[in-house]
């Protein structure tokens, strides 16, 4: 085991722990699972399970209370939220490149919360000048009726897509991973079609301000998919196991 080309000293119970969690990193792993698995016709306490992951939280430079590598889920086990890349080592044997982000998934869940309040106001703004808005977009659509019709359809829309996000995330539910794979695509024509939102005040403010905002939303949902990956690196947002 390296950490920036450095070779890490680890009890072997440590490192096998640590395998073991990658192997499974898919979902938490209960404690006594782990100590059957590698405490086999041997009887211990949960203390031996307890120490070689504090060894090995140590070595990594792992923080417990925001952790990048192993996750704690009290009373349930723990589970590996790095991101991990398997290759064959150069004897044939097995190795794995573990990404760790910039960023915690504590600071990764909460930008992306806050870029859903982001919207939320967005979408508060439209509906307080909806009549502005339903007037120069009905101009596009065939109507201010028609016009105003889509503005509510999108806000509300939108209201709620922003609010189911924010919960699951806030929640830190463990399919939530999953659950934004599924809404990428409604997200990204939703974020898309209000990353032309801009164009509607063009007439009362600088075609510069429109050409800057028009791509900064436009990349919305793609800033949110990078937050989620990095949250939930482990990928397939976890499943629970009793």
């Amino acid at each position: 085991m390296r950490r920036a080309g450095e070779e890490l000293d680890l009890p072997p119970k440590a490192f096998q722990v640590l395998t073991y969690l990658i192997d499974n990193r898919q979902r938490i792993v209960p404690k006594q699972e782990l100590v059957e698995a590698l405490w086999k016709d041997t009887f211990v306490t949960d203390d031996a399970l307890v120490q070689a992951v504090t060894a090995l939280r140590r070595a990594l430079g792992d923080d417990p209370d925001n952790p990048r590598f192993i996750r704690t889920k009290a009373r349930r086990g723990y589970q590996f939220i790095a991101s991990v890349q398997g290759c064959g080592g150069p004897t044939g044997g097995r190795s794995a490149s573990v990404w760790v982000a910039p960023v915690s998934r504590r600071v990764a869940r909460r930008l992306f919360v806050a870029i859903q309040a982001g919207y939320l106001l967005l979408y508060g703004i439209a509906l307080y000048f909806i009549t502005d808005a339903a007037e120069v977009l009905g101009r596009l659509v065939g109507g201010s009726a028609v016009g105003l019709t889509l503005v509510v359809f999108l806000a509300l829309a939108g209201t709620a897509l922003r609010l189911y996000l924010g919960t699951t995330v806030s929640f830190d539910h463990p399919q939530t991973a999953v659950k934004f794979a599924r809404l990428f695509p409604v997200l990204l024509v939703v974020d898309l079609l209000w990353a032309l939102s801009p164009l509607l005040s063009a007439e009362s403010t600088g075609h510069w301000e429109v050409l800057v905002a028009i791509p900064v939303l436009a990349y919305g949902p793609f800033s949110q998919r990078t937050l989620i990956r990095t949250a939930y690196a482990f990928g397939g947002g976890g499943t629970e196991s009793g």
